[in-house]
């Protein structure tokens, strides 16, 4: 009995005692304050999204395009007379002057027609020259007969000295003379009509010998000799296509080389004269030559919609050549000193081109109009002030009103 006993106020003891133990613990838990929470909006908790701030630069409509250097004048010479070529004066490569002679056609009967018209032309020459002798001596004996019968009406008033029949004959012979002096101005004006027609044929023999001697129309180089001495060379017609009314000689005027180049429907409208070009030929190892816009076509071609554009560029030492290949870039539009940013930045959608922005710690976006892109940049008209800060990246944002730590980055100017 007293063992139970002794037991059972252990057991109570116990109970009491871990009773106790949780009054205790309670108690302490109560007094000791919550461990806190972590904050999902701690600052170094936030997604970290990079930002950078619009930066005024110079932009421009920027065009890569292939081009081919060509001659600033290309001319074929061509015969004007059929003839044995007696003399061939120049090679391929050599430097010529405007009117220099290149080679000399030899036309011997032609020759010989001149001689016969100049032998015609002093024969009309000496005829029209009689014909005026005898206009003279008519002029003399018109007026001679005119002032007889003039005397014999005078004396012939009262008619008792001249006959009527006297008077008529005077009359008479004035009509004559008035009519041959008719005749010697017509043969006189046949004479020199005469003399004009065989001017005009010597003449025109003298400009087809002329000819005869191939010239070159203007400085340059002989960039083609495609005869020699000897060869018997046909007169060149619009219609004529056989090889002996080809062409003798090409020239070249390379002292200015032409640049063309095509630019596409789409880049037309920024075109200007003036645009900054640069040139960089085959065979220069990427050397760069300085240029600018100076004609366009003014029309595209209805197969490739490009438009002809021609690039002049000085070539003094004559180190470029007509038909090299050459890289062109252009700079269209430039427009100095507009708000830019990196072109990544800028999304577009439905509801058009847009840029992300913090704004009190949170992702909003902006719509904003944008003008040209120009290496990594692109223009931005409106929506954003240099003081704006704008998310680099427009791929990966978090979505609207997320709240982020904003790390502004530099970029390289």
């Amino acid at each position: 009995m007293n063992f139970r006993g002794r037991r059972g106020v252990k057991l109570l003891v116990v109970v009491v005692g871990v009773g106790a133990a949780g009054v205790v613990a309670d108690w302490h838990l109560a007094a000791s304050p919550s461990p806190p929470l972590v904050s999902p909006w701690k600052p170094d908790n936030l997604p970290r999204v990079e930002v950078v701030h619009p930066r005024r630069a110079a932009v421009a409509q920027r065009l890569q395009t292939n081009a081919t250097l060509e001659a600033f004048e290309e001319s074929d010479l061509f015969a004007k007379v059929s003839g044995y070529l007696s003399d061939v004066r120049v090679d391929i490569g050599d430097h010529v002057k405007a009117g220099q002679v290149l080679a000399i056609i030899d036309v011997p009967e032609m020759k010989q027609e001149l001689a016969e018209a100049e032998a015609q032309l002093e024969s009309k020459k000496s005829s029209l020259e009689s014909a005026r002798h005898q206009l003279d001596h008519n002029k003399a004996d018109a007026a001679l007969q005119n002032a007889l019968a003039k005397d014999r009406e005078q004396l012939g008033e009262g008619r008792q000295f001249i006959s009527d029949r006297t008077l008529d004959q005077v009359h008479a012979n004035a009509d004559i003379a008035k009519a041959d002096l008719g005749v010697a101005e017509a043969n006189r004006d046949l004479a020199a009509n005469q003399v004009d027609v065989a001017t005009a044929t010597v003449e025109k023999i003298k400009t087809l010998l002329a000819y005869t001697q191939i010239v070159a129309p203007f400085d340059g180089v002989v960039a083609r000799r495609q005869v020699n001495r000897g060869d018997l060379v046909q007169a060149a017609t619009a219609t004529r296509t056989t090889p002996s009314a080809g062409s003798l000689f090409t020239v070249q005027r390379i002292d200015t080389i032409r640049v063309f180049c095509d630019v596409p429907e789409n880049d037309v409208p920024h075109l200007h004269v003036g645009d900054p070009a640069i040139v960089k030929p085959s065979g220069f190892d990427g050397k760069a030559f300085m240029g600018n816009v100076t004609r366009f076509s003014l029309r595209l071609d209805p197969e490739t919609r490009n438009m002809r554009t021609e690039i002049d560029l000085p070539n003094p030492k004559e180190r470029l050549y007509p038909g090299t290949y050459a890289e062109v870039s252009l700079e269209m539009s430039r427009r100095p000193n507009v708000l830019t940013v990196p072109a990544a930045a800028v999304g577009s959608d439905d509801g058009g081109s847009f840029v992300y922005t913090v704004t009190d710690g949170r992702i909003a976006r902006l719509a904003v109009k944008t003008g040209l892109t120009d290496n990594g940049r692109i223009e931005v008209a409106t929506g954003v002030s240099e003081e704006t800060p704008v998310v680099a990246s427009s791929k990966g944002v978090p979505p609207l009103t997320t709240a982020v730590q904003p790390q502004m980055i530099r970029e390289n100017s």
